[in-house]
């Protein structure tokens, strides 16, 4: 596998590295979010968009503080810079049904907080098309693609919502499984090393949405 000496597909992109100090941990992953999603109906069954909620670590949270107090920036700008950085990755959401890739809209109705000393972000991607999920199953991932930051569904219930579903759909989701092998690699890259970005969809996890 091939390392790379620059690191450019962090959360707050070119920001990242000026925010990253000595003490931050020497393998990947570096950070981690705990993620909340719902998934959102319309009245007819149909999948027209998902409400996604980063709840960043404590560590990352303080970083991003200090840099909006270092530079006056209000946390607002921040969010802003995360959206926008994250935005040409599809804001790490995967997602498709029978093999067709889900495309969603930019983001909307975006907001930025604090919960528990942790920076929370929560916004809203549309569906470029409504999804039927009575068509076949939905099956989404969600990663950082280098691995920089691990993204798991929280473990604070409810992770997963599908709000208006109808009472026949359901959702299951499988942890990841990487090798021992992707794990030690991933493992033995340093801070300033990024091992790709096939890197972290291999670490998420997958979530399957089905309506009988």
């Amino acid at each position: 596998m091939e390392v790379s000496s620059v690191h450019s597909c962090g959360v707050a992109g070119l920001t990242l590295g000026m925010l990253l100090g000595s003490s931050a941990p020497q393998a990947h992953p570096h950070h981690w979010i705990d993620v909340f999603t719902e998934w959102q109906f319309s009245p007819g069954g149909l999948i027209t968009g998902v409400k996604l909620r980063w709840l960043f670590d404590d560590y990352y949270s303080v970083l991003l503080v200090d840099d909006a107090a270092a530079t006056g920036e209000e946390l607002q700008a921040i969010q802003e810079k995360i959206l926008s950085n994250t935005e040409k990755h599809h804001y790490f959401i995967q997602a498709e049904q029978k093999g067709v890739k889900a495309e969603f809209r930019d983001a909307k109705q975006a907001r930025i907080g604090v919960q528990d000393h942790r920076i929370e972000i929560e916004f809203r991607l549309p569906m470029k098309a409504p999804l039927d999920p009575r068509q076949g199953d939905i099956v989404y991932r969600i990663a950082e693609p280098t691995y920089y930051f691990e993204m798991l569904h929280a473990e604070k219930a409810p992770a997963i919502a599908l709000k208006n579903a109808p009472s026949d759909c359901r959702y299951h989701i499988e942890p990841p499984r990487p090798d021992a092998a992707l794990v030690a690699y991933a493992a033995s890259l340093g801070i300033n090393e990024s091992g790709g970005e096939e890197l972290g969809i291999q670490f998420a996890e997958t979530v399957t949405i089905r309506c009988e």
